[in-house]
């Protein structure tokens, strides 16, 4: 009886170890962040944007465990744009990034 409740113990134990596993490699990669943050710069709610902005540089710095909001990650980015509003995003050290509907990765507006 003792040995069917350890095998037990450890099978729950190495199957909740392997989901942490899974979940830490969850978060949005540099690639996905950078598209997110492309495409908020671009389609600001509520704005229209005439003048289309381009990423010049991004790299992704490290992201928190994930939260309500999704995870916060950190970022380096430089923006290259005829928009003189578009300069504020390289003073935004970081966002929160969450997975939308379709379950592709989207940025909250940092402002």
């Amino acid at each position: 009886m003792k040995a069917r409740y350890h095998a037990l113990i450890t099978s729950s134990v190495a199957a909740a170890l392997c989901a942490c596993g899974s979940a830490a490699g969850a978060e949005p990669s540099e690639s996905e962040m950078r598209e997110a943050a492309l495409y908020l710069m671009n389609h600001p709610p509520g704005v229209t944007n005439v003048e289309p902005i381009s990423i010049k540089f991004f790299k992704k710095e490290a992201c928190n465990a994930p939260n309500g909001q999704g995870y916060y990650c950190t970022f380096d980015l430089q923006v290259q744009s005829a928009n003189m509003l578009a300069g504020m995003y390289a003073n935004v050290p970081g966002a929160n990034f969450y997975k939308d509907d379709k379950g592709k990765w989207q940025m909250r507006p940092p402002f």
